[in-house]
């Protein structure tokens, strides 16, 4: 069965890998990508653009809402508020959306070490939303928990690329779930969780299986 899809993040590494398998994909006969710029048209693709992701959400069913929305603190300029904004209170924000309009899947990509009693800023952050989409009562609730993501990012990330080729090497020493994820492997186990209704959080070895 064809299935309606919503994929917020689309322009990101994740996002854009994913947004490209579902195009491809007859599993999926209409994909809705919410951006704040346009993307090339494809026939099954429907764009919902505005500047402030959650105006350009309507009412809408969909089989599933994918969440591959993140950014910085580098990116933001340092800001941590911005940071918050768009890693919890807009995910979030996605998360009262679907509610609102019975989409019974919802997967969506936090990270490793999301704790949201955290010193460290980042996993707290990535804690506190995966806490708030937990609280809002989503029929299928699906969290990635990847660790450093590897493929082309459009932006050069020196620190990040120094820790993928450490990881790398060193790949048979770490525990399987601090190992890089590739960024492809990420977006296949994204489109297979629309067809599961058990909802769960995933590491590594987990989304490898999906």
């Amino acid at each position: 069965m064809a299935r309606t899809i919503l994929i917020a993040g689309a322009t990101g590494l994740i996002g854009n890998t994913t947004l490209q398998q579902a195009l491809a994909d007859p599993r999926f006969d209409r994909v809705i990508a919410v951006v704040r710029r346009p993307l090339p048209e494809h026939p099954k693709l429907e764009q919902w653009v505005h500047a402030e992701l959650l105006q350009a959400l309507r009412p809408q069913r969909v089989d599933a809402v994918l969440c591959c929305l993140g950014t910085t603190i580098g990116k933001e300029g340092g800001d941590r508020d911005r940071f918050i904004h768009v890693d919890q209170e807009l995910v979030v924000g996605l998360g009262r959306w679907a509610k609102a309009n019975e989409v019974p899947v919802m997967s969506v990509v936090s990270a490793i070490g999301a704790d949201a009693g955290s010193r460290v800023f980042y996993n707290r952050v990535k804690g506190c939303m995966e806490r708030d989409m937990k609280a809002l009562g989503l029929p299928t609730l699906h969290l990635f928990q990847p660790s450093v993501l590897t493929g082309p990012r459009k932006e050069f990330r020196m620190v990040e690329r120094i820790g993928i080729a450490i990881a790398k090497a060193l790949a048979p020493l770490i525990p399987m779930r601090y190992r890089p994820m590739p960024h492809d492997v990420l977006a296949a186990a994204l489109l297979r969780s629309v067809e599961r209704r058990t909802g769960g959080t995933y590491h590594y070895a987990a989304i490898k299986r999906f």
